[in-house]
């Protein structure tokens, strides 16, 4: 019998600036670092067989081992054009780290967009 665990982390932080009634800065960081695995299948009973004798079976545990981690920044602004509706604007990186590429394919990579838009409060 084999037994599946996980290990999942977030840390996670908020910075707010108010820098004037009208102009707020904001910051926003998480780190996440997530682990999967299986443990050993074990020994075949006697009882069962293997259909195929030529494979290696040994390793069938760590094929869905998941093992990675991702980082994201936001930094932004936003402008109170009166009491209901703001503009805001912000910039976003995120990185994704890997560490076992072969179940998924290689998911390695970073990206940084941009957003804009208005909010209204009714």
């Amino acid at each position: 019998m084999s037994d599946y665990t996980t290990e999942y982390n977030v840390v996670f932080f908020n910075a707010m600036l108010n820098a004037s009634e009208q102009f707020h800065f904001y910051m926003d960081v998480a780190y996440t670092r997530s682990e999967g695995s299986f443990t050993s299948f074990g020994v075949l009973g006697a009882d069962q067989t293997v259909v195929n004798q030529d494979l290696d079976y040994s390793m069938v545990n760590e094929y869905s081992d998941l093992d990675f981690s991702m980082f994201e920044l936001t930094y932004g602004v936003s402008f109170r054009v009166d009491t209901n509706a703001r503009l805001y604007s912000s910039v976003t990186y995120m990185d994704l780290t890997d560490d076992q590429p072969y179940v998924y394919g290689d998911q390695d990579g970073s990206i940084t967009y941009y957003s804009a838009g208005m909010t209204v409060g009714f």
